[in-house]
């Protein structure tokens, strides 16, 4: 989680020339029936493809809009926004 949260503050900091990088879902290092039977492989797809890539599609929205609000220097929307990168980062 701090690497994350680490990783979030440098990709949305205003560096002239710099790149901002958007998170991706990473590949599981396993099958998705690899932890049968206790984790069914319907499970665990569900919430890799679906669960956890919503949190990651809401955390780069938010960090997008944390970008445009640092850009017009939005202190207000920029504080407004913290909750929402921290519950998806």
């Amino acid at each position: 989680m701090l690497v994350t949260k680490t990783v979030a503050a440098l990709a949305t900091r205003r560096i002239p020339g710099s790149i901002r990088f958007k998170h991706t879902v990473p590949d599981l290092p396993y099958d998705y029936n690899e932890l049968e039977p206790v984790i069914s492989a319907k499970i665990m797809h569900l919430h890799h493809d679906k669960h956890h890539a919503a949190y990651v599609a809401g955390l780069n929205a938010a960090e997008e809009k944390l970008a445009e609000a640092q850009h017009r220097n939005d202190l207000a929307g920029q504080v407004a926004l913290q909750p929402l990168i921290n519950f998806h980062g």
